[in-house]
């Protein structure tokens, strides 16, 4: 078996987190996209607003156990043996079912020529129709199906791109709300098992118009290093500072190799210990844009530019191409989030191809900085108010595709049919070239259960990404506004943050100087990043006041 990660104990050695953090090789795996699930709760309307119940799955025993409180995920060292069905029938009701959903892989083949697809269909009872948007025009894509009053019946999406969110469920989305919440969710136990944290971006205006995909921990962003590259050539990434750490990717750079595959602004800005989102409480709230540090931070990115340590195309290309880069060893390091690490299977890998994560220092030095905790919820997903009287059955879809995992149906959700789409070594389904091609309708995206880490082909993977999550999860910081709802941002969120980021690159590329950040985010600020804020901090004594 090639070595695809090996679990390092080096401790916090120069600032690394010992720990081979290697890439999973999931036949789902979708990198995360840069869109945060932060949909929410208007705490005004939805404080009487009941939860679903909350009813973990019992049926299978996980190897190391999560922590629902801190939103780490357990692991599975090895695919339970003999996996049985646990529902009954198919949950389809005959009728055609159409799908929108986004992506971070290649399209698979159409219905016709897709034997998983036609396999699914004939498992859910119900011929589908699933579009699958890549990420980076989904946002476009889907306020241009708003618009055009074309949603199918089953719409999964971000909440941060849809301006007026909570008017568009109530227009254009089933009201769930009797369906799920309270014990109204045992009818779909697969749902129940969802952890209840995720459950605050599915509610607006008192009601309950979705269900979430739940993430975490694995939600967070860290920076990967091809450990398996740099021993083979005897170098090491010094992240015991800022300085170090730019004398590394130095050292990494040269020919046709750059050490980055775009600018880890995020991990600069762990660095300068720069806030989650927001800091503060609802007495006083303080976006992270107006931090002292960020310009520190700029600077830092923009030096990384100008010594050409990032790749020249890093600008142009999507974080799916930049894996492709640090595969094939052209970048060495990429600033990811924890639940891309499955991405990488769907690369071609050199033997013993080994990742590990690299915990952000104090940018002077003296000690290591604490990562950004990712959102709870990655997307949610609702169903089209035209297929209302459908909504029981719709939602008996869904609670088949979030089968937990360990389950006869998962085993086919996530790898489909043995000796088609995967071959078992040992328990373990190991996905074939079919299957990598074959299985990517996003069905992690439509719905999930409460992620598991595990690799098909070196147990070291999964213990790796379950070690990741506990070393990080602890110390991780939180956006305090996470699943509180702000009418302003969800109006006009997009438009000012877009402004904003497109300021961001212009220093980065040295277009224009750091110091008009400052007035970039007072324009923000008066655009309506202050309403925001004052919003939220309503949300947060409103949450406070129970």
């Amino acid at each position: 078996m090639n070595s695809w990660t090996t679990t390092t104990r080096r401790g916090l050695v120069k600032g690394g987190l010992g720990l081979g953090a290697a890439a999973g090789l999931g036949s789902l795996g979708l990198s995360s996209c840069s869109n945060e699930g932060r949909g929410g709760a208007e705490l005004g309307d939805n404080s009487n607003v009941t939860r679903p119940d909350y009813v973990p799955f019992e049926g299978v025993t996980l190897d190391l156990e999560g922590d629902d409180e801190m939103g780490i995920s357990g692991a599975m060292l090895n695919y339970p043996e003999d996996p049985q069905p646990v529902h009954e029938g198919t949950p389809g009701d005959g009728e055609d079912i159409g799908f929108f959903v986004p992506t971070n892989t290649p399209a698979p083949p159409g219905h016709d020529s897709n034997a998983y697809w036609q396999e699914f269909d004939e498992r859910l009872g119900s011929r589908t129709a699933i579009s699958v948007v890549p990420t980076g025009d989904f946002a476009d894509r889907f306020n241009t199906t708003i618009a055009g009053d074309r949603l199918p019946d089953i719409f999964s999406f971000f909440p941060g791109d849809v301006p007026s969110l909570p008017s568009m469920l109530a227009e254009r989305a089933a009201d769930l709300t009797d369906l799920l919440s309270g014990s109204a969710v045992a009818d779909y136990p697969f749902l129940a098992n969802v952890p209840p944290k995720s459950w605050d971006a599915c509610i607006y205006g008192g009601k309950i118009y979705s269900i979430p995909v739940p993430r975490g921990v694995v939600q967070t962003s860290v920076l990967f290093a091809r450990q398996d590259l740099l021993e083979s050539e005897g170098l090491e990434v010094d992240v015991s500072s800022l300085e170090t750490f730019l004398d590394s990717c130095r050292e990494l750079t040269g020919g046709n190799r750059w050490a980055l595959p775009h600018v880890p602004l995020g991990f600069l800005r762990q660095m300068f210990e720069i806030p989650n989102g927001w800091s503060g409480d609802a007495d006083g709230l303080t976006s992270a844009n107006e931090h002292e540090r960020q310009e520190d931070a700029l600077e830092a990115g923009r030096r990384i530019v100008k010594e050409g340590l990032a790749h020249p195309d890093s600008f142009s290309v999507d974080q799916p191409k930049r894996k492709t880069w640090v595969a094939a060893g052209t970048t060495p390091l990429i600033f990811d989030t924890m639940s891309a690490w499955p991405d990488f299977g769907n690369f071609a890998l050199p033997d013993g191809f080994r990742l590990e994560v690299l915990q952000p220092p104090l940018a002077e030095g003296g000690g290591v900085a604490p990562v950004h905790m990712g959102p709870s919820t990655h997307n949610i997903t609702s169903i089209s108010k035209k297929s209302e009287d459908r909504a029981a059955a719709l939602l008996e879809v869904l609670n088949y595709i979030a089968a937990p995992f360990g389950t006869a149906e998962h085993l086919f959700l996530s790898y489909g049919v043995e000796g088609v789409h995967h071959e078992l070594d040992g328990t373990n389904p190991v996905v074939t070239e079919k299957g990598r091609s074959e299985l990517q309708l996003s069905q992690k995206y439509m719905a999930q259960g409460p992620w598991v880490h595990f690799n098909a082909k070196d147990s070291a993977v999964s213990q790796a990404q379950y070690d990741a999550s506990m070393e990080l999860g602890p110390t991780a910081t939180h956006d305090p506004v996470e699943g509180l709802f702000s009418e302003t941002q969800s109006r006009r969120g997009r438009q000012i943050g877009t402004t904003l980021s497109d300021l961001e690159t212009d220093i980065l590329q040295g277009r224009k100087p750091v110091s008009d950040w400052a007035k970039g985010v007072e324009t923000w600020k008066k655009g309506g990043g202050d309403d925001i804020r004052d919003e939220y901090q309503q949300a947060l004594a409103e949450k406070a006041g129970g």
